[in-house]
């Protein structure tokens, strides 16, 4: 009889909110992930930095199954992303199965992908509206909270087109906390904003990051420094270096992050 399962893995610790095993990622002929190995543990905040084309999006991509893994394995909070097991081989799992699994992990894109027809409070309620079908009065509170929590009471009832790039980011983070995930993704969220506007945004990160499991892409080197627990330096599709911000800023150790550095520090 086939057995399927995707029960929680056995040799995962409950500690671990995301675990990455021997992951490969191709488009077509370009290998842009090699065998990756990752932990990221409850709590921890991790900054993945590199050149462009490196691999450092389409890794995160791949822990919520917006990209197809070719082969290896990504758990999240123990439970396999986009596959499962069924007679010693991987099968991908329904497209319903995926989004429950997805509605755990928040990700904030450098676009903001806000919906323009709706306001400010709308778009942070509709995941919970329509996903974890709370009522409308729940969820019109716990997105007033949100709206406080990144500084933007006052825009509550703002579309879209109303606001700064920097307030429609703030916006779609508390879209994604909406829905309490266990992680959050963030994939190069300042990218897009004017200079002046990335602060505002990095603040918000930094709060989060005390409470919260994160994973960020990012180019911000000060906010890696200051709100990181590790940093991964990833080249060419390899994890060179995963070290404390501590370590890697003072004394890496591989001569291909000392140049990465050498040309953003200055």
């Amino acid at each position: 009889m086939d057995e399927k399962t995707n029960s929680p893995s056995a040799v995962i610790d409950s500690s671990i909110v995301v675990k990455a095993e021997k992951v490969n990622k191709y488009f077509g002929s370009l290998h842009v992930l090699k065998d990756i190995d990752l932990e990221v543990r409850k709590n921890e905040v991790v900054v993945i930095i590199g050149p462009s084309g490196s691999g450092k999006s389409t890794l995160l991509r791949c822990i919520n199954h917006l990209e197809k893994i070719n082969s290896g394995k990504i758990f999240v909070n123990g439970r396999m992303i986009g596959y499962y097991e069924k007679d010693g081989k991987l099968v991908e799992e329904s497209e319903k199965n995926i989004a429950k699994l997805r509605a755990d992990i928040g990700m904030v894109f450098q676009r903001f992908n806000l919906f323009p027809h709706l306001t400010a409070i709308e778009n942070i309620i509709e995941a919970p509206l329509n996903v974890r079908k709370i009522s409308r009065e729940q969820a019109e509170q716990e997105a007033t909270k949100l709206l406080a929590r990144v500084g933007l009471s006052e825009k509550r009832d703002q579309y879209p087109n109303q606001l700064s790039g920097g307030q429609q980011q703030r916006i779609a983070i508390a879209r994604a906390l909406a829905m309490k995930p266990a992680l959050m993704l963030f994939d190069e969220p300042t990218s897009a904003l004017d200079p002046e506007m990335i602060g505002e945004v990095l603040n918000v990160m930094e709060e989060l990051a005390k409470e919260i499991t994160m994973v960020v892409v990012s180019h911000e080197m000060g906010f890696a420094r200051a709100a990181a627990d590790r940093i991964l330096f990833v080249d060419e599709g390899v994890i060179i270096e995963d070290t404390t911000p501590e370590e890697l800023f003072s004394n890496p150790r591989e001569e291909r992050t000392k140049l990465f550095l050498s040309k953003i520090l200055n």
